[in-house]
C-alpha cells in the first residue's frame, strides 16, 4: 500500500532521508503566472485537538497549517477539506500580511474540497478556474501554498502523470505532478502557464509518514473541483446520483478470467441490497461497458458520471455477463447519509475548544546531577529541563528536543515545572496570543514564542 500523506501541517518538522527530487526550473514565463496568483493565494491556520490515543492519554489542543486560494471577491475561499475538519478556530493570512477570521461555509463529503468565507469589507483578488480536461503528461504546472508554514513558496514542475487513484474517494482522478510540495500546501493551488488554477494541492507520497516531498505529490483536477465548489455554493444543488454498488477497474488478467473481449469498463465488487443496481438484478461479477451507450473505461469514471446524473432520472447500463453483453435501466438515487456540512464544527463547541488550556507538547523536571552530565549541562545553567516533546506538537516545529533547558517567561526566571504550567495558564485566561519563553539548547540561548491564543 502506498503511503500518502496529507499535506496538512500540524507542527511537525518533515525531514525526509531520501534525496530531494528535483523539478524543472523556474522559467521566464512562471514568474508572470505567478504574479497573477499569488495575490489570490492565502495561508490558513487552524486550532484543533490531538486525535483520541488508544491509551487513554488527554487529546491536546494543536495548531495546524494549510493553504488556499480565493475564488470570489466577497471572500469565498476554496481549500481542502481536511485542512478545516474539525477545527475550532480558522484564521486567513492574506499575501499583503493581513488577517481574518474564517467560516467554513461548507465541505464536500465525497471529495476532499471544502469552502471559507471571510468578511474584510472589500473585494479581494481571485483566481480563474483552469481546463484541467486539457492537461497533458510534461505540461509545465506550478504550486503555491504555504510549505511548512514558511509562508507563500512557489515552485515549478510538470504534469508527471493524469487520473490517479489514491483510493481516496470512489471518484479519483488525480493529477500527478513532481512541482515541489510539502506538509502545509494542502489546498494551495496548481496553476498553469496563464496563472489559472488546473489542480488543488492535496497529498504526497513518502514511504516515511513523516517525510518531505520526494518527487510525487498529487492534485485535484479543476473540472472536479470547479463543479463541487459551485455545488456547495448552490444551497439548494442537487445530491449526488447514486446506483449503489462498488467498482474496481478491468485489468488484463480479469478479463481473461470472466472471458471478456478486452480489458476495459468497471467491474462490480459489491452491490448494495438497498440501491436501485439491486432492483435491476446487478451482481459482483457483472462488467459495465457503456453508460448511456456510451464507453466508459475506468471505475472512477463510471462513478462521476453517476453522480452527476439527476437524482430521478433514469440511466441506461450495458452489462456483460456469461459471455454476452445485455442492457438493464435502473432509476438514479440520491446518494445515502449525505452530509453536505460534514466536519463543520457549532460555533458553541468551538466555544468550547478554545476554552482549554493550549498544551505545548513537552514534558518538564528539575534539573538533576544526572540529566547534567546526559545532556552536558554546566553547573551553571538553572532553570526546568525539557525531558521528551511530542512530536505533534508546536515544540517540536519549533526545533525544541529533550535537553534544552527553559531559563525564564516573559523576562521572569522559573524554578518548578509549576511555574511553566502556570505562566501557559495565566496567558491563556488572559486571551494572548503567544507566551514568550527563554530556552537554552545545544544550538544557544533565545527567545521562542508559543502559541496561546485564538488570535495568533
Amino acid at each position: 500500500m502506498h503511503r500518502l500523506i496529507v499535506l496538512t501541517f500540524a507542527f511537525v518538522t518533515a525531514i525526509c532521508p531520501v534525496a530531494p527530487a528535483l523539478a524543472r526550473s523556474m522559467e521566464p514565463g512562471d514568474a508572470a503566472a505567478v504574479r497573477i496568483a499569488a495575490p489570490a493565494v492565502v495561508s490558513i491556520s487552524t486550532w484543533k485537538l490531538t486525535a483520541p490515543d488508544p491509551t487513554g492519554k488527554p487529546r491536546r489542543r494543536v495548531k495546524f497549517y494549510g493553504s488556499g486560494f480565493i475564488v470570489d471577491p466577497a471572500g469565498i475561499i476554496v481549500t481542502n477539506k481536511h485542512v478545516i475538519d474539525g477545527a475550532f478556530d480558522i484564521k486567513v493570512l492574506f499575501n499583503d500580511g493581513s488577517v481574518a477570521p474564517a467560516k467554513a461555509l461548507a465541505a464536500s463529503p465525497l471529495t476532499d474540497l471544502a469552502l471559507l468565507k471571510v468578511n474584510v469589507g472589500h473585494p479581494l483578488p481571485t483566481l480563474a478556474w483552469g481546463h484541467s480536461g486539457a492537461l497533458q503528461v510534461g505540461d509545465p504546472v506550478l504550486t503555491i501554498g504555504n510549505q511548512l508554514d514558511w509562508g507563500t513558496s512557489v515552485s515549478a514542475g510538470i504534469v508527471s502523470g493524469l487520473n490517479r487513484n489514491l483510493q481516496d474517494s470512489p471518484f479519483d482522478s488525480y493529477i500527478q505532478t513532481d512541482a515541489t510540495i510539502n506538509h502545509g500546501n494542502s489546498g494551495g493551488p496548481l496553476i498553469d502557464r496563464d496563472g489559472k488554477v488546473i489542480g488543488v494541492d492535496t497529498a504526497l507520497f513518502n514511504p516515511d509518514q513523516n517525510g518531505g516531498f520526494i518527487g510525487i505529490g498529487f492534485a485535484i483536477p479543476s473540472s472536479t473541483a470547479e463543479y463541487v465548489t459551485k455545488r456547495l455554493l448552490d444551497p439548494a444543488h442537487p445530491l449526488p446520483g447514486w446506483l449503489g454498488f462498488n467498482l474496481q477497474d478491468m485489468t488484463g488478467e480479469l478479463s481473461a478470467a470472466f472471458g471478456a473481449p478486452q480489458a476495459a469498463g468497471a467491474l462490480i465488487s459489491a452491490v448494495d441490497p438497498s440501491g436501485p443496481a439491486s432492483k435491476v438484478g446487478l451482481r459482483p461479477g457483472d462488467i459495465l461497458k457503456q453508460l448511456n451507450g456510451k464507453p466508459v473505461n475506468d471505475s472512477r469514471a463510471f462513478m462521476r458520471l453517476i453522480a452527476e446524473a439527476p437524482v430521478g432520472t433514469s440511466v441506461r447500463l450495458t452489462v456483460w455477463r456469461d459471455g454476452k453483453e445485455q442492457e438493464v435501466t435502473a432509476l438514479v438515487a440520491a446518494w445515502p447519509n449525505y452530509m453536505p456540512h460534514g466536519g463543520i464544527m457549532s460555533s458553541q463547541a468551538a466555544a468550547k475548544m478554545m476554552a482549554m488550556e493550549p498544551d505545548p507538547g513537552v514534558k518538564l523536571a528539575a534539573i538533576s546531577d544526572a540529566d547534567r552530565k546526559r545532556y552536558g549541562l554546566s553547573p551553571s545553567v538553572s532553570g526546568i529541563l525539557i525531558t521528551s516533546v511530542d512530536p505533534v506538537s508546536e515544540a517540536n516545529e519549533l526545533g525544541i528536543r529533550a535537553g534544552s533547558v527553559i531559563i525564564a517567561i516573559k523576562g521572569v526566571s522559573v524554578t518548578t515545572p509549576d511555574d511553566v504550567l502556570r505562566a501557559i495558564k495565566e496567558a491563556h485566561e488572559q486571551g494572548r496570543p503567544y507566551l514568550a519563553v527563554l530556552i537554552q539548547s545545544q544550538t544557544g540561548t533565545q527567545w521562542i514564542s508559543f502559541s496561546i491564543g485564538a488570535d495568533s
